[in-house]
């Protein structure tokens, strides 16, 4: 099961998510989430197996509903609570390093968060079949400037100033698999100043 979908419309490829299933194929099964999404791991930890073998990483304190207390009553062999984003990550990459294999990872928040966790799986080997995304919660946006390479995490608004280059630059649909990111271009190239209405599109 690929970790992501594009549509076949020739423009847009921005990724179609589904929810998370267990990958019958595991021996076993490895869960990360922030925010809400604890909820889609709960959900998939009840469809797994009885003899199933997992552990979870959670960020607790991101964006979203704690759940730290829900995700600590399921039957792992370890459940972790980070605190940091980058500690998850590395306590993510060290189990990934001593993985056997038939290891399955599954994550599960926001498509920034997403994205960071599917990169540190594709670091440690991991192919695209062997991940599998859940987005929950926010519809924010990872961005990057195809002027500047800045990436920005989060974004809310159709148009953002990139902390990079300073110019304003709208959040297109073109998504790159490469950098994990929507690739973002400047929106007043042609007049430059005349900017249109900046809008809450993802929130």
């Amino acid at each position: 099961m690929p970790i992501y979908e594009f549509p076949e419309d020739g423009i847009r490829s921005r990724p179609i998510y589904r929810p998370l299933q267990p990958d019958v194929a595991a021996r076993f099964h490895l869960m990360v989430a922030e925010g809400a999404g604890a909820e889609a791991l709960a959900r998939l930890h009840d469809k797994l197996p009885d003899e199933a073998s997992c552990s979870i990483h959670y960020l607790a304190g991101s964006d979203g509903p704690d759940g730290s207390d829900r995700l600590m009553q399921l039957d792992c062999q370890q459940t972790r609570i980070h605190f940091d984003d980058a500690q998850l990550a590395d306590a993510l990459r060290r189990e990934l390093e001593n993985a056997s294999m038939g290891t399955r990872l599954y994550v599960a928040g926001g498509e920034g968060f997403i994205w960071r966790m599917a990169a540190v799986g594709a670091s440690c080997g991991m192919s695209e079949e062997e991940v599998h995304v859940e987005r929950c919660g926010s519809l924010a946006r990872p961005a990057q400037c195809v002027h500047c390479k800045t990436r920005v995490e989060g974004v809310t608004t159709n148009i953002y100033e990139c902390p990079g280059c300073g110019l304003h630059v709208t959040v297109r649909d073109h998504f790159s698999r490469r950098h994990g990111a929507y690739q973002s271009v400047r929106v007043d190239a042609e007049a430059p100043g005349e900017l249109p209405p900046i809008e809450e599109t993802y929130r």
